[in-house]
């Protein structure tokens, strides 16, 4: 009787000494840097300048131009990042002479064994030195580019963003926090990949669902398993086709003019 009575006078006076759940850490900030983001700012404003200034109203763009503008970015974007992921993954690159080659695969694959580490870094973050890169890229060839052109450019770093930012909250969907609607919806109809769709790519051996956007990695991983799951390939590609040498190419063959 003593007892309870005891137990009432603590709830009474909220001396409850129940054991209580320790809070859940918060997500991540996610942010890109002040360099990234004036880049990317200055070469979308080199577009628009050069097409409201520097060129004949018959040469302008279109709704049409608006359009092949956002389908080749997207589509470039897809092939890339898909490419990237599935480079990165390599145990190869894990003895690479390239410092940042081999950070960021490790990086890659210790994702793989702590996948919900994610939720607690920058993880937009830690793609600004690419899309850097990319941008300060295409600012240097900009003398030789027209507005459409700058405009893919940018487009395919935002797309990148896009599906970076993606992955960070399907994998805090799974861990069951709450994510803006853009990527819940976005996830729900089927415009972005889902949780589940990725949390595949988490299963041992790790050899499938390499896309961070919803495009052609059906295609891409068709032929990356015909050719034998050909390393040699890959690393041909990743250092030929990725969007800073790739600029220059598609230049030199007069595709950016």
């Amino acid at each position: 009787m003593t007892v309870q009575v005891e137990k009432m006078q603590k709830v009474v006076h909220g001396d409850d000494s129940s054991p209580k759940k320790p809070a859940r850490a918060p997500l991540a900030r996610q942010s890109q840097k002040t360099l990234t983001l004036t880049l990317l700012s200055a070469l979308t404003l080199a577009a628009f300048f050069q097409e409201a200034i520097m060129r004949d109203a018959e040469t302008r763009m279109t709704c049409k131009t608006v359009l092949y503008i956002l389908v080749v970015s997207y589509c470039y974007c897809d092939y890339w990042l898909w490419m990237l992921h599935c480079f990165l993954d390599r145990k190869e690159n894990l003895e690479s002479r390239i410092p940042d080659i081999k950070e960021f695969a490790t990086k890659f694959q210790e994702h793989h064994d702590f996948p919900t580490k994610v939720l607690y870094e920058n993880h937009l973050g830690e793609i600004d030195d690419l899309v850097s890169a990319v941008a300060g890229m295409g600012l240097l060839l900009g003398y030789w580019t027209s507005p459409a052109t700058k405009l893919i450019v940018v487009g395919v770093c935002m797309w990148g963003s896009l599906g970076s930012l993606n992955h960070f909250y399907g994998h805090a969907l799974t861990n069951g926090y709450q994510i803006p609607p853009v990527y819940k919806y976005g996830q729900r109809w089927g415009l972005l990949p889902t949780a589940k769709h990725h949390k595949t790519h988490h299963t041992a051996p790790f050899e499938m669902n390499w896309n961070f956007l919803n495009g052609f990695y059906r295609i891409y991983e068709a032929i990356y398993f015909s050719t034998g799951s050909s390393y040699n390939a890959l690393f041909a590609m990743f250092y030929t086709c990725n969007p800073i040498v790739f600029q220059t190419w598609a230049l030199a063959l007069g595709v950016l003019a």
